[in-house]
This record gives structure tokens, sequence and C-alpha cells, in this order.
């Protein structure tokens, strides 16, 4: 069950960093963003096509990363010009119709079939007794700590944190004040697309690589948004990394594996659960 659990760090390390971009667009932007993962099923499969057509790795994974930076960036323009002074619910329910949109579009321009992915990342990084560590659940772990950390350090320690902080906490203040809200929102369309598609780069040539199931990660991403609240960056990243664990072990389980993949389900009907239990004890007092 620890050879299991370790191995599903590499799910839960995606799940971890794409929550963070959700709980980032949510605090920022005030959107929860569920076209999130679509975007970065565009840059992947950008990426899968060029690769067919011969391109070495390294350009062709560039090019999906540009792809999803456009789109994303499109996207939050759309989402900024049009829907600016839309709420918070508006807008996620927006993002639905971004996702249903993405997928079609995805579906006519690279086809339904599931596509090779090529990767840099399979295979063992190293072994300890009898436990294996493979190269994409250190790279997911390590890279959903390092955007935590970064994003925190960005958010509390420079001048475009403080920029971004007023926008999402006083947007009308802020523009009043001269702060460029709809670039800086574009701008953060971009940098979570840009991130969704990265972290797809790795986590895709290690799993079913169909639009529809890449772009369903967005569950389990938002099942770790909701164990930070869509606020905590810090639990966020440990409530993608134990979704992951909890399902690898569960996969090692022959009696259980067949429920692996209800845990983000579980989770968030637990934490909705017990968030409304909350309230209504806090209305009781």
């Amino acid at each position: 069950m620890l050879e299991g659990a370790i191995a599903g760090l590499a799910g839960g390390g995606a799940y971890a960093a794409l929550g963070l971009c959700l709980t980032l667009m949510f605090r920022l932007v005030r959107v929860v963003n569920f076209a999130q993962v679509a975007i970065g099923v565009i840059g992947v499969y950008t990426m899968a096509v060029a690769s067919e057509h011969g391109w070495a790795y390294g350009p062709a994974a560039l090019a999906g990363l540009l792809a999803a930076t456009l789109v994303a960036a499109a996207l939050g323009w759309v989402m900024g010009k049009w829907f600016g002074e839309a709420g918070p619910d508006q807008r996620s329910a927006i993002s639905i119709a971004f996702l249903v949109g993405l997928l079609a579009v995805s579906f006519l321009v690279f086809g339904t079939d599931p596509r090779r992915m090529p990767g840099q990342f399979g295979g063992s990084l190293f072994t300890v007794d009898g436990i294996t560590v493979t190269k994409a659940s250190a790279v997911c772990v390590v890279g959903s700590i390092v955007v935590a950390a970064g994003a925190w350090l960005v958010l509390t320690r420079t001048v475009l944190g403080l920029r971004l902080r007023a926008l999402s906490e006083r947007p009308t203040t802020a523009e009043l004040h001269a702060i460029p809200s709809r670039r800086l929102g574009v701008g953060m369309w971009a940098v979570t697309g840009l991130l969704a598609a990265a972290v797809l780069l790795v986590i895709a040539p290690q799993q079913t690589s169909d639009q529809t199931s890449l772009a369903l990660m967005v569950i389990p991403a938002g099942a770790a948004a909701l164990v930070g609240g869509f606020r905590s960056l810090g639990r966020t990243v440990a409530g993608g990394l134990g979704l992951g664990a909890l399902q690898g072990a569960l996969a090692h389980v022959t009696e259980l594996q067949q429920y692996r993949d209800t845990v983000p389900f579980v989770a968030i009907l637990a934490i909705l659960i017990w968030s409304q239990r909350r309230e209504v004890w806090d209305a009781a007092r």
C-alpha cells in the first residue's frame, strides 16, 4: 500500500499544482475556472501534433506551452471585456461555457482519438527498500511546492503581488488608483494557462491521454483547492498530494481499487457538508 501511495504522488502533485491555479484564479480574478485544465489540454495536444510532424520534444513542448498561454490570455480578455463587472458566480458559470467550447474545438482540431504523448519524465528516479519513486512523481511534487512558494513570495513580497491583492479585494478602488485591472487579469489567465499546460506535459504521458479524461482532472484539482478553502496555498498542496496518495494506495488493494476514482468526489462532498454544518452551528450560537 505504501508503494501505491508513493506512486500516486505523480497524480497528487498534478492535482496540487492545478489546484493552485484554481486557488490563484479565485483569489485574484474572482473566478473558479472550470476550463483551467482544458486550456492545458490544448497545449499538450498541440505538442503531440507537433511531435507527430517530426518536431523534437523541446520545440514541440514550447509550442504547446505557447498555444495554451495564448488561448488562456484570449479567454481572459473575453472575461475582462464583457464580464468584468460580473460576480464570481456568474464568471465561474461562464468558465463552464469556456470548458465546453474548448473541448468542442479540441475535438474538431485534433480529433476524438487518444494520441501518443511523448514525454521526458517516464521511468524511475530511484528505489529505496523496494519502493520506487518515479521521475514524474518527483517533478510533480517538487513543482507544486515550488509554485506554491513562488506564488506566496510574489503575493506578499512584491509590488505586483500588492496590486493583484488590491485588485481582488477592492477592484473599484484599485481601478481608481490607476491599477490596470484588465491587463493584470489577462496576465493571470495566461500564467495559470501556462502552468496547466506544463503540468499536463509531465502527467499526460503517464496516463490516459484523451481530451475528456485530461480535462476532468479539474475535479480532483477542485477538491484540492477546496481543502485549502480556495485561499490557502499550503493546504491546497497538502490536499492534492493527499488525494493522489490515497488514490494510489487504493489502486494497490484489490477489494478497493474500483473505488479509487471516487476519492475526489467524496472529498468534495465531505468538505461541503462540513462547511455547511459549521455555518449551521454558527447560526445556532
